[in-house]
């Protein structure tokens, strides 16, 4: 805006320049046209500047390490002046300020989410020589997802999942059976006849289903960003994997906020809540001296907690 403003004074002083060296009618007009000019380009613009709208563009969720942009984006009817801005980024975990830079992009070194809002946001008229905040659309969050992290070892997994077998309410379909005599009130289509015919009573094929206690992940959101990235890229593979195993599982995690826990039952729970994970603030308390009454429980800690 500046050199524009420093072109139009510079064209009004050669104007004023002409006319009082001239003094004929045409240099009189042009420099009455110069001093009219912004005044022109101000009410021609009024429309577009009192209906322009400036919302935050980008992309919502990034995986970890790959670039992303954000902008600022204007709609108008009409069309459209120039308009400028800047963007300001704040980190969930630690309330971390900078502002954006198109040259480097979004930081997505590390997992976490930024709250992107636009700042000192200004339209100008078609000259681009008067400027007038606007008020830019919320906040945008951009999350940046870990990166799943094997467990090379799972303590106690298998002998949790081979585990007492009880039969299934109900009946229905089942992996495992157990054969035990006819009772009365039994399912009819669960007896198994060919048994029933060598052993010369009634047989029946009941469904059995695993007897299982509760399944506790814990986590606490602190550490450095190494160690963050670590824990929630683990956190990530560990609950697709129980999940992949049939075994819905309660994931605890301390942060800034306090205790979240939650019942994972599917991808989209667990995908749901990783994404509030990477909304929320780190902590420096610990879960370590805190009871447990899980039959498998699973601390995500390690190196820099």
């Amino acid at each position: 805006m500046a050199a524009r403003r420093l072109a139009y004074l510079t064209a009004l002083s050669g104007c004023a320049v002409f006319y009082i060296a001239y003094g004929e009618w045409f240099s009189y007009l042009a420099l009455v046209l110069m001093v009219l000019l912004p005044w022109l380009s101000l009410a021609l613009s009024l429309p577009v500047m009192l209906t322009f709208r400036v919302r935050l563009e980008g992309a919502d969720t990034l995986p970890v390490g790959t670039p992303g942009e954000l902008w600022l984006q204007g709609r108008s009817r009409l069309p459209m002046p120039p308009f400028r801005g800047r963007i300001r980024l704040r980190r969930c975990f630690d309330d971390t300020l900078r502002w954006y830079d198109s040259r480097e992009g979004l930081p997505t070194a590390h997992c976490g989410s930024w709250i992107a809002t636009g700042e000192r946001v200004r339209i100008c008229d078609y000259l681009g020589l008067f400027a007038f905040p606007v008020k830019c659309d919320g906040p945008r969050t951009v999350c940046i997802r870990p990166l799943p992290v094997p467990i090379d070892d799972l303590p106690g997994l298998d002998s949790y999942l081979a585990r007492a077998w009880k039969p299934k309410p109900g009946g229905g379909f089942a992996e495992n059976h157990e054969l035990r005599p006819f009772r009365p009130g039994d399912n009819l289509n669960q007896i198994h006849w060919k048994l029933t015919a060598k052993a010369g009573k009634w047989m029946l094929r009941e469904p059995m289903e695993p007897q299982r206690g509760l399944v506790l992940v814990t986590m606490e959101l602190r550490g450095s960003e190494d160690a963050l990235d670590r824990k929630l890229g683990q956190l990530l593979w560990l609950g697709s994997h129980l999940l992949e195993k049939g075994l819905p599982f309660r994931l605890q995690v301390l942060t800034g906020q306090g205790l979240l826990t939650c019942e994972v039952t599917d991808e989209d729970v667990l995908t749901r809540h990783l994404s509030l994970l990477l909304r929320s603030g780190t902590t420096g308390d610990t879960l370590a001296d805190r009871a447990s009454a899980a039959s498998w429980h699973y601390h995500i800690g390690g190196d820099g907690a």
